[in-house]
């Protein structure tokens, strides 16, 4: 596979999370408490990310918090926090876990909420993959919160306390190169369920929190623990996992998980937890978990004896909606340009351009003009209204592709069209050096696997890419930028 051309693949990272701003989660007001009357919480994997927010959150907002953690710097550096105690846990670790669970009960505050949060991450093939990686996320990800739970059991029934475990929407998707990862999670789905089942009886809630795409350290220590162990992608099918590995490592592109830590606090606090939380930066990764679990129920209730007529399947949906307000699924005044191309809307998207919203406006997953939106997902007629309204022709994302570039790669012939004859530059290469006629110049096959791989991501989105007609469009696209 061409180096030069990997970069591209990299920039289609930033469509991956069009984000467009969800209200926070609704949280009750909490009574500043002294110390000794606060309920205790332990948090596991508290050193960045996700964990260290909700030990942020919780501690200020009436919770004492044990804080697990693995290095000494970071226990150094939770303690030095109010209302927070540190505790060297790693949760593959028997003895570090007995001597937590130890710990907190000397401490004589007993423990009302258990946030399984510590999380690892792998990525590959499944038909490559070692073993040893697989054992290795499945002994954090799924034996992890089966350890410490079942450790603490005790503390939390005493307490009629409450358990949260976080998993992901990877634990409701999968997709190419994040199978271990997934599976994981699915395990975790599994687990809260069944857990929530044999807790009820003590009183003891039980939930999951399914995140989305958020700032966390879990990219970044993944590619460390790939180079500390040698990874090389010599006799791979797929070509380096590392190449596919995209935008900055500290995943610092996507926004704070306040939301997440906020929906531990309800969990926490609300007369009446949810069993499942899931919290996303945007209505498109909603919408794509969603989707994905009416896709498995259509396929578990399709061709087999025993299925059941689309009538009788709303009725089982109103059944499990019971007294829920509905939600509209019409395009709000408010929604921003990115969701409006992508859902096709040229009414809303007039509508914005029209209120005099900002053309140019990035998507802070990676950095996407709506005009890349547009040619990314193949919205000719969005494209040309964004041009005729005075859109950057030429601005680019977080790796430099320009709308020219990506709409070259996907093969939009009309979208190469409109943008040269409205004066877009072709000879500007993103930072890895491709201009959009290297993209179409580069030999198929050679990118085939990165098609895979955009295809398959961007497909719960409504991406569907044609082979063929990119293949044919290649050579036309090339004679247009010579």
């Amino acid at each position: 596979m061409s180096r030069r051309i990997m970069p591209t693949a990299r920039a289609m990272r930033g469509w991956f999370a069009l984000a467009l701003l969800v209200s926070p989660i609704a949280v009750p007001s909490i009574a500043a408490q002294e110390p000794g009357s606060m309920r205790a919480v332990l948090v596991t994997g508290t050193s960045s990310g996700i964990g260290l927010r909700m030990t942020e959150v919780l501690s200020q907002n009436g919770f004492f918090v044990y804080a697990g953690a693995r290095k000494t710097a970071d226990l150094e550096r939770l303690d030095a926090m109010e209302n927070v105690k540190s505790v060297r846990l790693d949760v593959t670790i028997q003895s570090e876990i007995d001597a937590a669970v130890q710990l907190v009960r000397e401490e004589g505050r007993g423990l009302y909420g258990l946030i399984n949060n510590a999380g690892v991450s792998v990525m590959g093939p499944l038909i490559e993959e070692p073993e040893a990686e697989l054992d290795f996320i499945l002994d954090v990800n799924l034996l992890g919160p089966y350890r410490v739970t079942r450790a603490f059991a005790d503390l939390l029934i005493e307490s009629q306390g409450r358990v949260l475990t976080v998993s992901s929407i990877a634990g409701i998707l999968s997709g190419p190169f994040i199978g271990a990862y997934a599976m994981s999670k699915h395990g975790v789905e599994a687990y809260v369920d069944a857990l929530a089942a044999e807790m009820d009886r003590f009183g003891v809630a039980v939930a999951a929190v399914e995140p989305g795409n958020y700032k966390s350290q879990i990219v970044a220590s993944m590619v460390r623990r790939m180079n500390e162990a040698g990874y090389s992608a010599e006799g791979s099918r797929y070509g380096s996992m590392l190449d596919l590995i995209t935008g900055p490592l500290d995943r610092s592109q996507f926004k704070e998980p306040d939301d997440v830590a906020l929906a531990a606090l309800d969990f926490l606090t609300s007369d009446a937890p949810k069993r499942r939380y899931m919290v996303v930066p945007n209505q498109l990764e909603a919408e794509m978990t969603i989707r994905q679990v009416i896709k498995e129920l259509v396929e578990l209730n399709q061709g087999q004896p025993y299925s059941y007529s689309r009538d009788q399947l709303v009725r089982m949906l109103d059944d499990a909606l019971g007294d829920q307000e509905p939600v509209s699924t019409e395009a709000s005044p408010a929604m921003g340009l990115h969701e409006a191309i992508v859902r096709g809307d040229l009414e809303a998207l007039r509508a914005r351009i029209e209120a005099g919203a900002d053309l140019n406006a990035r998507e802070p997953s990676g950095g996407s003009s709506p005009l890349i939106t547009a040619a990314t997902f193949g919205k000719t007629e969005a494209a040309r209204m964004l041009i005729e309204a005075g859109a950057d022709l030429d601005q680019t994302n977080n790796d430099g592709s320009t709308a020219l570039i990506t709409a070259a790669f996907f093969g939009r012939t009309e979208i190469v069209e409109a943008l040269l004859a409205a004066g877009a530059d072709r000879t500007l290469r993103n930072n890895a050096g491709s201009s959009a006629l290297d993209v179409v110049t580069v030999p198929f096959e050679a990118m085939r696997d990165v098609y895979d791989f955009v295809g398959t991501m961007l497909k719960p989105y409504g991406l569907e890419l044609d082979y063929q007609r990119i293949q044919e469009a290649r050579p036309v696209i090339a004679d247009m930028l010579r």
